[in-house]
């Protein structure tokens, strides 16, 4: 990770700005692992942690085969993440807080008596999570995307559970099984087996996705930002220097007994200005093993929205099955030009406006759009247009604007609103 320069007292907000940007660098960097080197660093993570050095790294090149690999794994052995990175971490925070504590003095202060270390970690955290902070979540979502081909900003209330039928084929076990034995030895690989030349079921599945919060996380790690600004100012400590040779070195890692799985980092990561996964023209996030997500906005998407996004074609708004997906394809093709390409009718108006309807068919929901022009000219003599998405229940242009105040057309009083 790169280190931060600057003397504490500075703008918080300007320190922030600055490590954010040099964070990011680290974040989203899609080269490949050094691996040699992200080994040294995890076997003197476990040291300082006061835990055997791991005799045996397993590399998956992928987060999705990972947190299968670490529930079969667990078969076998015991995870000591509690060890080398919760009480760890935990251990180093209140230190790190005690050697702010002693130092005192009043260039340690804003302005406001607020501490300035306090000032600086509360600006930094949001930033971290606007920026790469959410991302280790976001990929654990893509694994359960992966598993149920789920669509939608709801994915991760998912109970895998109540998912029928089989998930995955039985070559995707036997094929991490078999990485395993290439590496293993059978004390770690025998208990797995039981597993081999089946499909991937929902509880097994479940399990993979309940292993993601024993990941570390590597370059994604957002604990390290402020770690770095505090050892830029001369708080150092020492005993967490492995954990910045892994974010230059290595991705995300599993820490067993005696044994580490480690991935790859991806050979592409995308995200929009809030952070959350998106590309317009491809998929979001790929790793090398070929695994990939689409996301739009950090919503999971099928390639086809893409496919969309770059035709806008309308036709493709009726033919679309997933009712999410066919929200955002009119959300993204603008609700004016829809009503216009579509045919949309124009079903009644009154003096709050025009209200059209779009009709997709018994088995879906009808789109009723509400056409409002402001009462207001603007300032050269222009009306502003608007269109507004209504439900479908809506009969009158007046009750479809009342609803956007969430008042009933009763209720609502155009004068009052103006």
């Amino acid at each position: 990770m790169p280190s931060a320069e600057f003397e504490v007292g500075h703008n918080a907000d300007e320190v922030v700005k600055k490590q954010i940007a040099r964070c990011k660098q680290v974040a989203f960097n899609t080269s490949a692992c050094n691996r040699p080197k992200a080994q040294e660093a995890v076997s003197q993570i476990y040291k300082n942690a006061g835990v055997s050095p791991p005799r045996y790294f397993l590399w998956l090149r992928s987060p999705f085969h990972g947190a299968i690999a670490a529930v079969l794994l667990s078969k076998g052995t015991n995870s000591v993440h509690a060890q080398v990175v919760t009480k760890f971490k935990n251990a180093c925070s209140a230190k790190l807080w005690k050697m702010i504590e002693a130092q005192g003095g009043a260039q340690w202060w804003e302005t406001d008596a607020t501490p300035y270390w306090t000032t600086v970690q509360n600006k930094l955290t949001p930033a971290i999570l606007r920026s790469f902070g959410t991302i280790p979540q976001q990929i654990g979502n893509a694994v359960l995307a992966g598993f149920v081909g789920h669509v939608g900003p709801g994915i991760n209330q998912i109970n895998l559970e109540g998912v029928w039928g089989q998930l995955a084929p039985p070559a995707l076990l036997s094929g991490i099984i078999e990485e395993m034995k290439q590496v293993l030895p059978l004390q770690y690989t025998d208990p797995a087996l039981e597993f081999d030349d089946r499909p991937l079921t929902a509880a097994l599945a479940t399990s993979a996705l309940a292993q993601i919060a024993y990941a570390g996380h590597g370059n994604l790690d957002a604990d390290l930002p402020f770690y770095d600004l505090a050892g830029s100012a001369g708080l150092k400590l020492p005993e967490l220097l492995p954990y910045f040779q892994l974010a230059n070195f290595g991705g995300w890692w599993w820490p067993f007994q005696d044994v580490c799985l480690m991935i790859d980092r991806p050979n592409r990561l995308s995200v929009d200005s809030d952070g959350q996964l998106h590309n317009s023209i491809g998929c979001a996030l790929q790793y090398r093993d070929g695994w990939e997500t689409f996301a739009w906005h950090g919503t999971f998407v099928p390639d086809r929205f893409l496919e969309f996004a770059i035709k806008k074609d309308v036709t493709e708004i009726f033919y679309e099955p997933n009712v999410e997906i066919r929200r955002m394809m009119l959300e993204m093709y603008g609700l004016e030009a829809f009503i216009k390409d579509s045919g949309a009718r124009k079903v009644q108006e009154d003096k709050c406006g025009a209200l059209y309807r779009q009709s997709f068919g018994d088995n879906h929901e009808d789109i009723v759009i509400v056409h409002v022009i402001n009462s207001t000219p603007e300032p050269d003599g222009s009306y502003n247009n608007y269109f507004l998405r209504v439900p479908p229940t809506t009969r009158s242009a007046r009750e479809g604007v009342a609803w956007t105040f969430g008042l009933s057309e009763q209720e609502y009083d155009p004068l009052a609103e103006t």
